[in-house]
């Protein structure tokens, strides 16, 4: 039995066209004549040898394709690299120049893609804040886009094509890709590196997610996965793992920061969250109970070390050691609660109340949390009766100089028998002021408003010139008072010219140097006149005359009047300035009509003016007086060495 065997697909193909081309032959050589058929038959064998020779090489390249494996390109090079394995945030940041930054690289064909995706895998409790990459730089690539080839280019097909100049990305989704969502870097050349570099931050997801920052201090971890996209694995990309460290944001600290947070402290009848500074409160202990009525308030203005009063900032805990309890509210519905309490600052007041002790109530606002020491006051409760004055009585901001007719405030200070200060006394009721001479000034007992300075006021009214004393009792007569203060003295001078006196501030000036001149008038006792005039016929109608030219603008009167005499300083200051040249200068003056007659007589005030010059001169003239002094001691010195050594030999 004839084995079988198979025949191959190009020997079957040889076959059949050698048998095609035969039957041709024998055709055509039966139509024609025998000559022609002869020459065809060689013409086909080589054309036939030809076809044999192409159709073998197909049917081998057939069997090539036939028997081998298909196989798909490969990525290289390819990594994902972190800047930093550590990042750090605020509750107010998103992304900024310290992010960390994801660069995924590699190489590949035109149209290679690997993805990167970040997600969470580890948060603080019931935070719900997510990682987001945001694209800050590009080479060769593509990003976020289905990338085709298409007759030797290629197509971003997010609407905008890729032909464009190379290292600039088509972007969409204004560069941002949120959490869990894969963004794609697509290979622009095959013959550079692609290159995306991503910033990794964190994110509160919300109607903006690129804006809206973490709100849960503490510590996330985020994994950035990368992948290939059609081309094989990856050959060295790994994932890689970012700590981000969330704190609270300085502008959102709910810390009290005592630099910037005030407290002031006022009486109840004013608001003290509309003032700027603290009153000093004196009140009687005698409303005691724990709901008694109020003596001040304090209104605490709390901000963080931005500046900022947050709305959740730490409460403020208040304490008051000494005499007095608190309570917290608005003014008129704060009542008593205790010693120490808390309090919502830039809410609620802190009032002070009396618990029926005297003494000084010390009030110490902290921070809650913090213990920053935002402010100290103190209130003064004392009894309802003076029992002393304080050490010394306390002229008024008025001169203790005043013209006759003119008024003045003398006060004092009532205290208790602990040195507490008293409120609430009456003038005329619990309190007298007496004048030593009612000839001189007179007294007017009215109660005035309270001061915790300055105590209780009267009213002093000069009568004529001369001195008097004012002395506070506590009885109608002074004589009755088993309480009196130290005695305030009150002059009542005459608006009366005598006589003037002119001096000068320094006794020696530079050349050119300031010159004060100071014009005082004196009354018949020779104490300085009292009034805010113009007076006179003070100097004779020449004024004030130099001995040499002055410098500068002189204001130094030039007739007899002198202007717009202060009741303050009692004084008429002028201004002058030295000459240039060095030397003695005087002013002269001779007094006026308006003064006494025997005061009616020529004076001279002398001043020096020194200048550098005479003072360089008079410098070398010294130092020529040091040297022949010293040179006489020389001689006198070297004789007596040669007096020794003639001594010796011998």
């Amino acid at each position: 039995m004839t084995p079988n065997k198979q025949v191959s697909p190009a020997i079957r193909i040889l076959r059949g066209e050698r048998d095609a081309s035969a039957r041709a032959t024998h055709l055509e050589a039966a139509t024609e004549k025998y000559s022609v058929t002869t020459i065809e038959r060689k013409q086909m064998s080589t054309t036939t040898n030809f076809k044999r020779i192409a159709l073998v090489a197909v049917a081998a390249l057939g069997l090539g394709v036939l028997s081998s494996v298909p196989s798909n390109a490969t990525i290289n090079a390819d990594s994902v690299t972190l800047s930093s394995a550590t990042a750090a945030q605020t509750t107010a940041e998103t992304y900024t120049a310290s992010s960390a930054v994801a660069t995924v690289n590699f190489f590949g064909a035109i149209g290679d893609s690997v993805t990167l995706t970040a997600a969470l895998t580890g948060a603080p409790l019931n935070s719900t804040a997510l990682p987001i990459l945001r694209l800050v730089d590009t080479s060769s690539a593509i990003i976020d886009s289905a990338v085709e080839t298409r007759g030797g280019g290629v197509q971003a097909w997010n609407g905008t094509s890729a032909s464009g100049a190379i290292g600039r990305a088509n972007v969409k989704d204004s560069s941002v890709v949120v959490a869990n969502a894969a963004t794609a870097v697509a290979a622009l050349s095959s013959s550079a590196q692609t290159i995306a570099k991503y910033a990794v931050y964190l994110y509160t997801p919300g109607t903006n997610t690129n804006t809206a920052a973490p709100v849960t201090p503490g510590t996330y971890t985020v994994k950035l996965t990368p992948a290939a996209v059609g081309v094989g694995p990856l050959v060295g990309a790994t994932a890689q793992t970012l700590t981000i460290t969330v704190t609270t944001a300085t502008s959102a600290s709910t810390t009290i920061a005592a630099a910037n947070s005030t407290a002031y402290m006022q009486s109840v009848a004013t608001d003290a969250a509309l003032a700027a500074q603290d009153s000093a409160i004196v009140a009687l202990k005698t409303a005691n109970g724990l709901n008694a009525g109020k003596v001040a308030n304090i209104w605490i203005t709390a901000k963080n070390a931005s500046g900022v009063a947050v709305a959740k900032i730490e409460s403020v805990t208040a304490t008051i050691t000494g005499a007095g309890t608190l309570g917290a509210g608005t003014i008129a519905g704060a009542t008593s609660t205790g010693r120490s309490i808390l309090v919502n600052p830039n809410v609620d007041y802190v009032v002070v109340f009396p618990d029926g002790n005297s003494g000084v109530g010390t009030i110490t606002l902290t921070g809650q949390t913090s213990g920053v020491l935002i402010a100290t006051k103190t209130v003064t409760f004392s009894g309802t009766v003076a029992t002393k004055y304080a050490a010394s009585t306390i002229a008024s901001t008025d001169s203790s100089v005043i013209a006759v007719g003119g008024t003045t405030k003398v006060s004092v200070l009532a205290q208790d028998a602990d040195s507490n200060l008293v409120s609430g006394l009456v003038a005329g009721t619990d309190y007298w002021a007496f004048s030593s001479d009612p000839l001189v000034a007179t007294v007017t007992n009215v109660t005035t408003t309270y001061s915790a300075t300055t105590g209780y006021s009267v009213i002093v009214t000069g009568v004529k010139a001369g001195t008097t004393q004012i002395v506070f009792g506590n009885a109608s007569t002074l004589a009755a008072s088993t309480i009196k203060s130290v005695a305030a003295v009150v002059r009542v001078g005459s608006g009366t010219p005598s006589n003037v006196t002119v001096t000068t501030d320094k006794a020696s000036y530079a050349p050119g140097e300031k010159i004060t001149v100071t014009v005082t008038i004196l009354d018949a006792t020779g104490l300085p006149v009292v009034g805010n005039v113009s007076y006179a016929g003070i100097f004779s109608s020449t004024g004030i005359v130099p001995s040499v030219n002055l410098t500068g603008t002189s204001t130094i009167p030039a007739t007899s009047a002198v202007a717009d005499y202060s009741s303050t300083s009692n004084t008429k200051t002028y201004t002058a300035y030295a000459p240039v040249t060095g030397g003695a200068v005087t002013l002269s003056y001779t007094g006026g009509t308006a003064l006494a007659t025997a005061n009616q007589v020529a004076r001279t005030v002398s001043f020096s003016v020194t200048d550098s010059g005479s003072a360089a001169l008079a410098a070398v003239t010294a130092l020529a007086v040091t040297v022949a002094s010293l040179k006489t001691l020389i001689t006198t010195l070297t004789n007596l060495v040669l007096k020794i050594q003639k001594k010796v030999k011998a």
